[in-house]
């Protein structure tokens, strides 16, 4: 049996066929990569299987993962390559149970500078999302116990497995989860933005609400969310919240997060604020434009806006968002 080769070397043959993967024949070329003594390399090639869709290689992820977990603390640490199959598996919707399972349940506690950490709570969100994706009849109660896991990373990937199962028991699950809150702003955010994905129309009210959140990173979290959906609908109500409040940090996010949904009406209206509020105000709302820096009619309409206004500030901010 011919050596394998050095890391080094492995990854830059693994690179080469991401790169030009037409001159290769991946189940040959790039699968023994995926049973590499070096974590790294497994990694590396999980990744280019996911990149490349290589579906092919399906069955040969699932042996070096379960190859892996007969020592991962040791085999793999950091779980670097565990994670790196399974989002292969799961990006390619693999229905690889026997993978998402085992992923599920794996903690890895490993030494770091202060206590020990949990190298494997990402893995345990994205093996959720396995299940979800696959429509195992057990995946939303797997799910419900990953929402408690005591990892910010399991339990944020535990609510987009939820939103993924696309159920309308996932959609109440995730509605307690938020008025129950949670540490992690993270987790919180992932349940807004998955139950405007999942039910548009009736949680747009339910998730508005928390933009009058007493916490500052939660009503900021909602503005983001909101602005990421893309909805017409949350146009206004953004809008309502930006006209009342006063605090200028909160009305610079909501200025970013009406842009973000980009839409003709929301473009207008931070025309609109360039053209009529003061200087400061107005720079904000320069910035939050710079989403459309390669648009060039939205470009030349804030132009001919600051040019009306001969704002040297104004014009800062164009340059610093538009002239990059």
């Amino acid at each position: 049996m011919p050596r394998a080769p050095a890391t080094e070397d492995a990854l830059k043959a693994i690179l080469a066929i991401r790169t030009t993967p037409e001159n290769y024949d991946l189940k040959r070329d790039l699968g023994p990569f995926l049973h590499h003594k070096s974590n790294h390399v497994i990694a590396a090639a999980a990744s280019t299987v996911e990149r490349l869709e290589a579906a092919a290689l399906a069955q040969d992820l699932v042996d070096a993962f379960l190859t892996l977990m007969r020592d991962p603390a040791k085999r793999d640490p950091g779980c670097k390559a565990l994670l790196a199959i399974a989002k292969a598996l799961v990006t390619g919707d693999q229905p690889t149970a026997q993978v998402y399972f085992a992923g599920i349940h794996h903690v890895q506690m490993e030494a770091s500078f202060g206590p020990p950490v949990d190298a494997a709570a990402e893995l345990r969100g994205v093996c959720a999302q396995g299940l979800a994706r696959m429509l195992y009849p057990n995946a939303l109660e797997e799910c419900v116990t990953l929402l408690a896991d005591r990892q910010v990373a399991a339990r944020a990937g535990a609510v987009r497995a939820i939103a993924d199962s696309g159920s309308r028991e996932g959609a109440l699950l995730l509605r307690f989860k938020a008025l129950s809150g949670d540490a992690s702003t993270e987790v919180m955010s992932e349940c807004f933005a998955a139950l405007l994905r999942m039910a548009p129309a009736p949680s747009l009210e339910f998730v508005a609400q928390f933009l009058y959140d007493g916490s500052e990173e939660i009503a900021e979290a909602t503005a983001l969310a909101l602005g990421e959906s893309h909805l017409a609908a949350a146009f206004p109500v953004l809008r309502k919240s930006w006209e009342a409040t006063a605090e200028t940090e909160r009305k610079r996010t909501l200025l970013l997060a009406i842009a973000m949904l980009r839409l003709d009406e929301a473009i207008d209206f931070l025309i609109e604020r360039v053209s009529e509020d003061s200087e400061r105000p107005a720079a904000d709302a320069v910035a939050a434009l710079g989403l459309y820096s390669r648009n060039d009619a939205v470009c030349e309409r804030i132009e001919s806006t600051i040019d009306k206004r001969n704002s040297d500030v104004l014009r800062t901010a164009f340059t610093h968002e538009f002239r990059r």
